[in-house]
């Protein structure tokens, strides 16, 4: 299909004469003429008639005419969605996260970015680190931000954003701990507060007490760190949670900090993305706004 024919084929049919559309196409009558007549000789049929107005179409000029508009209108409508997204005007983002990470990382990101491309859609996945990763390798996410230690095959790139510190915390109706200098072993007989399996938070705590030959009693296992968080807070028992995330809470004096010994080591989170992979320009450009 001749795109140039049949979009001059359109302007001539529409204006009714070849002279205007001439004018519109800058390109001389004798040239539309000639491209015409190729057209008709391609397809084998008369596609206008003259009159001394100008140009009318043929019952099979009529015939096509509304498909070659349709089929025109598309492309162009699909040749700006490319053009609108290399300028970062529409696009989608789509990211896999843990939802407290999205709340406490990468929200104030997306806020940021909204303001100055508010046409570009953002989509949250928030399932299991196995399942992130599935959809990934897939092609269903662009890219994880993720907390470490995690596996990272051959077929994926990582860079480090930052570092986040676990902590045990409790609320006030544990005064007699707060301030106390504690050993993990102490904690063996009271009720603790973990986020609920599969998590990659949980393996990372369970691996700090196995490394320490200590078993820890989970009362609760919470589908959520908010909701952990919810829970230490009443004084339902001693909440394993991320420092970062619950500053407010500790500065407000709702949750306090133990002083156990050995601290749960420090981990980087980052993002996480295939090797071999095509971000568009929105992607690309929301990318090096949180790299910074």
């Amino acid at each position: 299909m001749n795109l140039d024919l049949w979009n001059l084929f359109y302007e001539v049919a529409k204006a009714k004469n070849i002279s205007k559309a001439s004018e519109k196409l800058h390109i001389s009558q004798p040239a539309i003429t000639k491209q015409i007549k190729k057209l008709e000789s391609i397809y084998n049929c008369k596609l206008f008639i003259r009159n001394q107005k100008g140009v009318i179409l043929t019952k099979e000029g009529n015939l096509i005419f509304n498909d070659i508009e349709e089929a025109l209108n598309l492309l162009s409508k699909a040749t700006q969605k490319i053009k609108d997204g290399q300028d970062l005007l529409v696009g989608t983002i789509r990211i896999g996260i843990s939802t407290t990470l999205a709340k406490n990382f990468l929200m104030p990101y997306i806020k940021m970015f909204h303001k100055d491309y508010p046409s570009v859609n953002f989509e949250i996945s928030t399932d299991p680190t196995s399942k992130l990763k599935e959809d990934l390798k897939k092609g269903n996410i662009d890219f994880i931000i993720n907390k470490f230690p995690l596996i990272i095959t051959d077929d994926l790139w990582y860079q480090k954003l930052g570092t986040l510190e676990d902590i045990f915390v409790v609320s006030k109706d544990y005064h007699e701990l707060i301030n106390q200098k504690l050993n993990l072993k102490d904690l063996v007989k009271l009720p603790i507060l973990m986020q609920k399996q599969p998590s990659s938070s949980r393996d990372y705590i369970e691996k700090y007490c196995k490394e320490n030959n200590v078993t820890l009693h989970s009362v609760i296992d919470a589908a959520s760190s908010n909701l952990l968080i919810e829970f230490a807070k009443i004084g339902y028992g001693v909440g394993v949670v991320t420092k970062e995330y619950v500053l407010k809470e500790l500065k407000q004096k709702e949750l306090y900090e133990l002083n156990v010994i050995p601290k749960i080591p420090k981990r980087d989170f980052g993002i996480i993305c295939l090797k071999q992979n095509y971000f568009n320009k929105c992607c690309e450009t929301f990318l090096e706004m949180i790299k910074k």
